[in-house]
């Protein structure tokens, strides 16, 4: 994960993925939508998914840490929207249609209320989503949230502007990281994703036209005063590009500052951040969730691997994995084959 091995429970976490139909202004569009974890620990645990929000335009693969939540049985739903790594209609390329996926989304999983993690520009629709159905918000984190380039530190704007004048994409300029490995791993594929889309740069562009989706200094106060769920704003330190100096924000909000990360301290302190998050959204729901490791099926799992008809007891060296009833006994035997 970002560049760190993949740990051994990973490979048995139900997860599925799909694209999302939705329509906007006339215009109609699929979302990609990654779903991770198991939904009966979830309804037993009595949690409700967490619907994370990425910035627009990028992929979703510099947000994997944040997938073992899973860990306390809540399903982690990442998103895809439309125009991130290829063409669409111009109606969907703003904050508004962006928004309209959320919605879309949410009514695909079938369930009453997801709480709401939103990164970077990923704040500007996840408050609208908010803003419009908030009946289906059951708290929210914002995680370095800006709206506009203008949101940003000097220098990190301008770091931006000018990949973007040389004509080179800004997805990396967005997400920078003292991590190597990550840089090398999860945030390259995200920026990657991005190469062929038409999604980033419109939203940056007319998102700095004016002050509606401007979430710096007082606009982010003015944002949350009518927001009546459980809500957390954590940023990175002083290495942060989002300038911080948020002012006259309610007093309910929940102040998460971790000093020693940059942009990503999901990824530059991961540990910490995890815990402090699911510590959030226990509050929020009113439940203590188990930290420990849970696999998806073990037991069947591990039934279904040591069969006597499994192919990781058959003789040869060559193995078939395609007849695993679990996409988690296939991952474990294709990994047991590599080794």
């Amino acid at each position: 994960w970002c560049g760190e091995a993949v740990p051994s429970w990973a490979f048995f976490v139900k997860w599925d993925d799909g694209r999302v139909p939705f329509e906007w202004e006339g215009a109609k569009g699929e979302a990609y939508c990654r779903v991770v974890g198991d939904r009966a620990r979830e309804a037993k645990a009595g949690v409700p998914p967490i619907l994370l929000v990425g910035t627009p335009g990028l992929g979703y693969d510099y947000l994997e840490n944040l997938e073992a939540l899973t860990v306390s049985d809540r399903r982690v739903v990442e998103v895809v929207f439309a125009g991130t790594n290829g063409a669409a209609s111009a109606p969907l390329l703003t904050a508004d249609a962006c928004a309209a996926q959320l919605g879309a989304v949410v009514r695909s999983l079938g369930v009453q209320k997801v709480s709401l993690v939103a990164h970077g520009l990923g704040a500007v629709p996840a408050l609208r989503m908010l803003e419009r159905q908030p009946t289906l918000v059951s708290s929210l984190s914002l995680l370095s949230p800006y709206g506009s380039l203008a949101d940003l530190r000097p220098a990190a704007a301008d770091a931006v502007r000018a990949v973007s004048s040389r004509g080179g994409g800004a997805a990396a300029a967005l997400l920078p990281t003292t991590s190597r490995s990550a840089s090398a791993s999860c945030v390259s594929e995200a920026a990657a994703a991005a190469a062929d889309g038409v999604l980033l740069p419109p939203l940056l562009d007319r998102n700095g036209d004016g002050d509606s989706d401007r979430l710096g200094g007082a606009q982010l106060g003015r944002h949350l005063e009518g927001v009546r769920v459980p809500t957390l704003l954590a940023s990175g330190g002083e290495a942060d590009i989002v300038d911080r100096s948020w002012a006259g924000l309610p007093s309910s909000v929940k102040r998460l500052t971790f000093g020693a990360s940059g942009h990503l301290p999901f990824v530059e302190q991961k540990e910490e951040f995890l815990t402090q998050l699911v510590d959030f959204l226990d509050a929020a729901d009113g439940v203590a969730t188990n930290r420990e490791l849970k696999f998806a099926d073990l037991q069947s799992t591990l039934r279904e691997a040591t069969s006597a008809e499994s192919p990781l007891r058959s003789a040869g060296a060559e193995r078939d994995c395609s007849a695993y009833k679990t996409e988690a006994a296939r991952k474990y035997c294709q990994t047991s084959t590599r080794s």
